[in-house]
């Protein structure tokens, strides 16, 4: 009896790690997330929505990227012959672009349909962290990497520092023409505009509002629940956060409004009012929730990884 407890325990793992990557999509403003068929088994680590046409990119490992239009269908777009995993995705006005281990960049003129890997991008091959665009302003991208990498598309190259931390995010506020702040995963942080370091909090960060529109306010989140908000004082203040588990991604709902996190083994937390207050939202997962992406206006799309990080039981049922 024990022995085929044991293989029927064995079966249930299986199964629950051999899935494909999980997707949910709202367009509600996070009220109802439903979960979308992802058709891929790899893990996903980041996504980007037009906040324009509505168009959405997620990029995994092994090169994997997906594609959702107004079919509301995810399509596999991956290049042929890419097996470097991409952490980053982020979609401008006119092209989108992607980043990943070992120096990977690629970009999109099409909307996300096709995609040139840049061979020669000068990045002495450390693992590029994020990309991010000013949606309005087709010239203007920020990518950061290992080791304080930081490349500007207005400086148009790499931006010298002394920073030996990975960097990790960047911020940009909409219609601003350039991302303005760069996130480390030290919890120090840098300025594009006044060329200065800054402190954001003491624990380790992971992720940040890519986007910010009209009276909202920067977002950072990372290990053990932490959450910070850049005041109206226009400095970074840790906010009281509901839970203890890792946070990766944040991004707002309603711009100035309400705002999404999303982290390890299911976590997700809700701001109705810009970021100040966080309530638990159960989104009947156990999965590691990797990104969130929304277009400010309601619609929203989080990604995350192909197997449970952990078994949790409702009614005697294990849920993924």
């Amino acid at each position: 009896m024990r022995s085929l407890l044991i293989v029927a325990v064995s079966l249930i793992c299986f199964s629950l790690s051999s899935g494909e990557a999980l997707i949910l999509h709202t367009s509600d403003g996070g009220n109802n997330w439903v979960r979308e068929v992802s058709g891929t088994s790899s893990n996903l680590n980041s996504v980007s929505v037009d906040i324009i046409s509505g168009a959405m990119l997620a990029v995994g490992d092994n090169g994997t990227i997906l594609r959702r239009g107004q079919d509301e269908l995810w399509v596999d777009v991956s290049p042929e012959n890419l097996s470097a995993d991409l952490y980053s995705v982020s979609m401008g006005i006119t092209s989108a672009m992607a980043c990943g281990e070992d120096g990977t960049l690629l970009s999109s003129f099409d909307g996300g349909f096709s995609w040139r890997i840049w061979a020669d991008f000068e990045s002495d091959d450390v693992d590029l962290l994020s990309v991010n665009f000013d949606p309005t302003s087709p010239n203007s991208f920020i990518i950061t990497g290992e080791d304080g990498f930081i490349y500007s598309s207005k400086e148009r190259g790499i931006v010298a520092t002394d920073f030996t931390f990975d960097c990790v995010a960047s911020c940009v506020l909409l219609c601003s023409g350039f991302p303005d702040q760069i996130l480390g995963s030290n919890g120090n942080g840098f300025s594009l505009r006044s060329n200065a370091e800054f402190f954001i909090t003491s624990s380790v960060v992971r992720g940040a509002t890519a986007i910010v529109s009209g009276s909202g306010r920067y977002i950072a989140v990372g290990e053990n629940g932490s959450l910070s908000r850049y005041s109206e004082e226009n400095v970074w203040v840790s906010v009281p956060c509901s839970s203890e588990e890792n946070l990766n991604d944040v991004s707002y709902l309603s711009w100035g409004v309400s705002a999404f996190a999303v982290g390890d083994n299911g976590t997700a937390v809700k701001s109705n009012d810009n970021g100040i207050t966080w309530t638990v939202i159960d989104l009947r997962t156990g999965r590691d929730l990797t990104s969130i992406s929304g277009n400010g206006a309601g619609m929203a799309c989080i990604v995350g990884k192909n197997s449970l990080s952990r078994f949790i039981q409702i009614g005697g049922l294990l849920r993924d």
